[in-house]
């Protein structure tokens, strides 16, 4: 009798009473603040103190929320033992050490990036089966039968759990919330690749795919091919990928956005971590991807060793003054291109063969890891990120960065300081 009032009481505050509370709150009662507003255009995860301190409801409603979250949670370090005690852990036995060289700029270098200098060593990856897994919600966060939350599903990060819970709870009631478990849909064996930031580029390039590294050598060791669960209504580019990378319709299903019961959960460990993307992974993925490129790329592309990325058709960080940008470059033998018009593997065909790009932040830019002795310079606004540093320093590219005049969420390059830029990484790239 306790137990099933516990569920119900779950029920009805975390699937009833939060989401019609968070969806008036958001409408009608939180000021969105200067420093909100600066807060979630720099940071992926934004702070949520900001929202709740403003209202003593949502204070409670968080509060509640998270201690429940807090309190079941199974960390990676939790996890590796569960599965190495039950005989289910599958691990790649590597070392892997990068060095992270400081960037090249006029302007001063941002905490953001002088904090990833140095050596950085990796953990080993991993992957380790869960049986009597149930995924739930729109991100598929990972409980066990228990009731635990396995924390590696939300991408091992206690504060993507939390908007990732937040973001559940906001798309409302479910009727599959209801539905017995025998009733729902059942899976025997998979690996989940869905989360808080899977629909995005560069997650799921970085993030996605450099697990399936872990999850073949799993494959090799067992001879079990888990089926996997790629995003609701998937964006081409994503299913491309999944192509150029070997895999088949059949190998993967589409996440129902609700509930289902997996007898197996293979957990692969994801690849990135403090910050770093492992380099070793990221030459799997570009090995495999360029084996298959020319199955599918346009053998017709005009394809030019020096590269101007355009953002005019992104909702932000376009460049007001594109046109003389481009104009300037095209003295330096640049040549532009709008990479909404490109297929995914004519962007991995372009980025192969390149030697030298300039590109503001973005997600055009996670293409770099197609890229071999590469010379990159990225041009930032208001929105700061030490993403691409990382990778390109990782992948012992020529970094340099540019920290330009915003304007909202665009940007204005000063050309004159480019072309200086563009002259002394030539002059680091012949050197």
């Amino acid at each position: 009798m306790n137990k099933a009032w516990r569920y119900l009481q779950e029920f009805l505050i975390f699937k009833l009473i939060y989401p019609i509370l968070l969806k008036y709150i958001n409408e009608h009662l939180i000021a969105l603040t200067d420093e909100m507003k600066k807060d979630k255009k720099e940071n992926n995860v934004p702070k949520l103190e900001p929202e709740y301190q403003q209202l003593p409801i949502l204070r409670f409603i968080y509060s509640i929320l998270f201690n429940y979250l807090h309190k079941n949670l199974i960390p990676r370090v939790d996890l590796l033992e569960q599965c190495q005690k039950q005989n289910n852990l599958y691990q790649l036995k590597y070392q892997e050490v990068i060095q992270i060289e400081p960037a090249i700029s006029y302007q001063e270098i941002p905490a953001a990036f002088r904090e990833k200098e140095g050596k950085f060593e990796f953990t080993n990856p991993f992957a380790a089966v869960v049986r009597n897994v149930e995924l739930l919600g729109i991100h598929a966060i990972g409980f066990t039968q228990e009731k635990k939350i396995i924390l590696e599903t939300v991408l091992d990060r206690v504060d993507v759990l939390e908007h990732t819970a937040i973001s559940t709870l906001r798309q409302g009631f479910n009727f599959q919330y209801l539905t017995p478990v025998g009733n729902i849909e059942h899976i025997d064996l998979a690996c989940s690749l869905v989360n808080y930031w899977s629909p995005l580029y560069a997650h799921w390039i970085y993030e996605a795919l450099t697990r399936l590294e872990v999850l073949e050598s799993y494959s090799q060791k067992t001879g079990k091919k888990p089926k996997l669960i790629i995003d609701k209504n998937p964006p081409i580019w994503e299913i491309r990928s999944l192509e150029l990378m070997g895999y088949r319709p059949e190998d993967y299903i589409e996440w129902n956005g609700t509930r289902a019961k997996i007898n197996e959960l293979v957990v692969c460990s994801k690849r990135r971590e403090g910050g770093r993307i492992s380099i070793k992974a990221c030459h799997w993925v570009r090995e495999r991807i360029l084996s298959n490129i020319d199955t599918y790329a346009n053998p017709n592309l005009l394809l030019s060793p020096k590269i101007f990325i355009s953002r005019r058709k992104a909702n932000a960080r376009r460049i007001l003054n594109e046109e003389e940008v481009i104009n300037t470059l095209a003295k330096m033998d640049f040549v532009p291109y709008v990479l909404e018009d490109l297929d995914f593997a004519d962007q991995v065909k372009l980025f192969a063969q390149a030697e030298f790009i300039i590109a503001p932040h973005g997600g055009g830019v996670t293409n770099i890891i197609f890229s071999q002795n590469l010379t990159l310079i990225e041009l930032f606004g208001e929105k700061i990120s030490h993403f691409y540093y990382t990778v390109a320093q990782g992948l012992k590219f020529d970094y340099a960065c540019m920290f330009c005049e915003a304007k909202n969420e665009d940007i204005i390059v000063n050309c004159e300081e480019l072309t200086q830029m563009v002259y002394r990484m030539t002059k680091t790239r012949i050197g």
